[in-house]
């Protein structure tokens, strides 16, 4: 239960449920506050010709001037015939000359601001105006009209919700708003519970299920994928991650691949050397310097051998990494071309394979890294030697073309399957499953000569057919 209410669904439901009803409340006081402007607007709309009434009946004892006594009992008689209304008689400067304004414990102010009031006879139409309530420090809806006080100009004044009808209206309106306000609070609470958990579990449900996912992938469930579906951010997370899983799942079964690979390469050169070794322990007395000749020099092959698999695992490593990165030059590409082919023309020679180029003089020269390219090029010029028969070719020609100059390395040898060129460049690949080491290399030089051509912004391409030989390729601005 605790793990549930700090769940991501159980914060997104309680904001959710806060906002909802913040909302609710915020609704609610101003649904109040503009039913009582309406109530005060619709008020003073329907009794706006109230206090002309009054003055009307009230003209006549004040045409000779003002006598308190007879005002007083007039404004009382009206006042019976509408309890809720306060009546104040006032003079030219707002001053309070008389009033009947129950109940008797409450003495209003001696005058009121008559901007209002002025405002008010002079504005026939319909918008409110409020004006001072001489009991309290609120602005209520009135009426008002003009009289002559013995030749002076005087007002009636009606305040036409007075303080009594204020506390009897307040006091069922409060319990009449509590009631309605606390059973709209109660079914903003249960629909928001019922609408929001529900709506928040489908909306979270997906990201449950990548949590789950992701958890199986981190217990060494590395086939567990997400059923990524839809086109918003959950679907575009789901699909990142399987192709992080796929990533890493491929990237955990080369890793696995490797060491056995390197686990097998290494064996057999120390298996080698240690039978080697023994021998010569064993047998030393016995044996003529012929023959401690030999078993010396095979030690110090598997040795070499051994030392150059450890050598190109650290190279490609640091390719990978992209950490061999000395400055780049400009040079020409025709010369380093030259270097590389005389140095290899012996090995060419030794396999009985002949090694030509075509490097024409007029092509532009080129920017890299020269020991890298040259590394590039010994492997892709040693790979087509091991698998070129005697008495084939191996040809390297450099072509100009509107992005650069392609470095083409061709051999007339056995060819790659269809099956075997998708995985040509990966580490430890061997097309020719029965090549070993001695004779066909660790799968290590195409892997380090496609991380030099990425190094360098081109591609290493091939194409190839079975028994018809292959054609490396790349693109060198």
């Amino acid at each position: 239960m605790s793990r549930l209410f700090h769940s991501f669904y159980a914060r997104l439901s309680m904001i959710f449920l806060v906002l909802v009803l913040a909302l609710a409340a915020g609704s609610l006081a101003i649904a109040f506050r503009l039913a009582g402007h309406l109530f005060d607007e619709v008020e003073q709309l329907l009794n706006r010709d109230y206090a002309g009434s009054i003055a009307a009946e009230l003209q006549p004892l004040v045409a000779g001037g003002f006598a308190a006594g007879r005002v007083q009992e007039a404004i009382h008689y009206m006042m019976v015939l509408n309890p809720r209304v306060e009546i104040y008689l006032l003079d030219a400067r707002g001053q309070v000359l008389a009033y009947f304004a129950p109940p008797a414990d409450t003495v209003p102010r001696g005058s009121v601001d008559l901007g209002p009031v002025l405002s008010f006879i002079r504005d026939a139409g319909s918008r409110p105006i409020m004006g001072e309530d001489p009991r309290s420090s609120r602005r209520k809806p009135f009426s008002a009209a003009a009289l002559t006080l013995g030749g002076k100009t005087g007002y009636v004044y009606v305040i036409l919700g007075g303080e009594r009808y204020d506390r009897f209206l307040g006091a069922s309106r409060d319990s009449y708003y509590l009631q309605a306000g606390l059973a709209i609070f109660l079914l903003a609470i249960a629909a928001t519970l019922v609408a929001g958990f529900a709506l928040f579990f489908l909306l979270t449900r997906r990201l449950r299920l990548l949590a789950q996912t992701v958890k199986a992938f981190e217990r060494g469930d590395l086939g567990r994928r997400v059923a990524a579906r839809g086109g918003d951010e959950l679907g575009d997370l789901g699909r990142s991650f399987n192709d992080m899983a796929a990533g890493i799942q491929a990237a955990e079964r080369e890793r696995r691949e490797m060491i056995e690979n390197i686990s097998h390469d290494l064996r057999s050169p120390l298996a080698s050397i240690r039978g080697h070794l023994e021998t010569l322990l064993l047998k030393d007395a016995r044996l003529g310097a012929a023959e401690r000749q030999g078993f010396l020099e095979t030690v110090l092959k598997n040795i070499a051998g051994f030392q150059a698999l450890v050598e190109e695992l650290f190279e490609l490593a640091r390719l990978e990494a992209r950490q061999a990165r000395p400055p780049a030059e400009t040079f020409q590409l025709a010369e380093l071309v030259q270097d590389v082919v005389l140095k290899l023309k012996p090995q060419a020679e030794a396999a009985g394979v002949r090694l030509t180029a075509d490097l024409p003089a007029e092509l532009p020269p080129v920017r890299g890294e020269i020991g890298l390219l040259e590394r590039l090029l010994t492997n892709l010029i040693e790979n087509a030697l091991h698998f070129t028969p005697a008495g084939g070719e191996v040809h390297v020609a450099l072509t100009g073309e509107p992005g650069g100059t392609r470095v083409a390395v061709t051999d007339t040898g056995t060819g790659i399957a269809p099956e075997d060129l998708p995985h040509i460049f990966e580490r430890f690949y061997r097309a020719d499953r029965s090549r070993d080491r001695s004779s066909g290399g660790a799968g290590l030089g195409l892997a380090i000569a496609r991380q030099i051509a990425e190094l360098h912004g081109t591609r290493l391409e091939v194409e190839s057919s079975p028994g018809r030989g292959s054609r490396f390729h790349f693109l060198l601005a």
